[in-house]
C-alpha cells in the first residue's frame, strides 16, 4: 500500500496580520505541531517586543522553535535550516502534516530552497563597512545597498545596520559554496497559505499592536536588554528604536511613533517578499 504524502502548511504574511491564531487553527484541525519560522521569537529573551504566542497558546499546540535561543548565541537563515530541516526529518517520522508559520522571508527560503551560492563573510569589507557606520551613520550604508541592490534594498529591514552590512557582503562578493543543508528524508507537498489584509485596517492592527505592547511593559523589557543593544539580536524593531531614549535624544512618543513606523514598513517589505513566493 502506499504511504499517505506528507504535507507542509506553511503559513505566511505581514506582521500582525493573524498568522499564529491561523496555524493554531490549522495544527489543531490536522493534530499536529507548529515550526516557527521568525527570526525574532527564537530568542528567549525577547518577548513583548516580537508578539509571541501566549503561554495558552503554546499549551494548545507544541510549538518549535520559540524561545530556544539566546541573544548571545549566532544564530542566522542558514543555522535555523540547518536545524529546522532536521526537526522536520524527525516530526514526519509521526505526522504526515507539520505547519509552518512565520514572517521571516529569508528563513523560510533557506528552509524549503538552500542557500545556495551565498558569499561567505568578508572580514575586510565587514571592517570597511563598520566604520563607514560608525563615521557616517546607517543612511551611507543604506545608500550603498540601494546602489549596488535596489531589489534586495526595498525588501530588506534597511534600519537594521546588520542586515545592511550582510546585504552589501552578499551583493558585492564572489560567490562560494552554499551551506551544506541535511536533505529532507520524506517526499511532502507543500502548500502556501498567504495571509493579507487591507492595508489600512492592518496598518490600524500593527498600531494597536504596538499600544498592546506599551502598556504589558515593552519599555521595562528593553530596559533591561540596554545593555546588550549591540547584539545583531537585538538590531530589531521594537528594541532598537528605545535606545536613543534611554540615552536621553528621544520622547517617549517619538519612540511609540518610531516603533508604529517601522513596523508598518516592515509589514510592506513583508507583503513584497511574500507575493512573489
Amino acid at each position: 500500500m502506499k504511504s499517505k504524502p506528507k504535507r507542509l502548511i506553511v503559513v505566511v504574511g505581514p506582521t500582525a496580520v493573524g498568522k499564529t491564531d491561523k496555524a493554531i487553527e490549522l495544527a489543531l484541525l490536522h493534530q499536529c505541531p507548529i515550526i516557527s519560522c521568525d527570526s525574532r521569537q527564537v530568542y528567549k529573551e525577547l518577548n513583548i517586543g516580537v508578539a509571541k504566542p501566549e503561554p495558552a497558546q503554546l499549551e494548545k499546540v507544541r510549538h518549535y522553535f520559540i524561545s530556544n535561543k539566546s541573544i548571545h548565541e549566532d544564530f542566522d537563515a542558514g543555522k535555523f535550516a540547518m536545524e529546522a530541516r532536521l526537526c522536520i526529518n524527525e516530526l514526519f517520522q509521526t505526522y504526515d502534516n507539520l505547519i509552518i508559520c512565520g514572517g521571516t522571508g529569508l528563513y523560510l527560503k533557506a528552509l524549503l530552497d538552500g542557500l545556495d551560492n551565498l558569499p561567505g563573510k568578508d572580514e575586510q569589507l565587514r571592517a570597511e563597512l563598520d566604520e563607514i557606520y560608525k563615521n557616517e551613520g546607517i543612511k551611507a550604508l543604506q545608500e550603498r545597498l540601494l546602489e549596488l541592490n535596489p531589489t534586495v534594498y526595498h525588501q530588506i529591514d534597511i534600519q537594521n545596520p546588520q542586515r545592511l552590512i550582510r546585504a552589501i557582503e552578499i551583493a558585492s562578493g564572489t560567490k562560494t559554496e552554499g551551506i551544506q543543508l541535511p536533505e529532507f528524508e520524506f517526499e511532502f507537498e507543500t502548500e502556501m497559505v498567504k495571509l493579507d489584509m487591507d492595508r489600512e485596517m492592518l496598518y490600524n492592527r500593527i498600531n494597536k499592536r504596538v499600544d498592546l505592547m506599551i502598556e504589558a511593559g515593552l519599555e521595562t523589557e528593553a530596559r533591561a536588554l540596554y545593555e546588550h543593544r549591540h547584539l545583531n539580536a537585538l538590531q530589531t524593531v521594537g528594541y532598537k528604536e528605545w535606545w536613543p531614549y534611554f540615552e536621553g535624544e528621544y520622547e517617549l512618543n517619538t519612540v511609540i511613533d518610531k516603533i508604529k513606523q517601522h513596523s508598518r514598513n516592515y509589514a510592506k517589505r513583508q507583503l513584497t517578499w511574500f507575493r512573489k513566493t
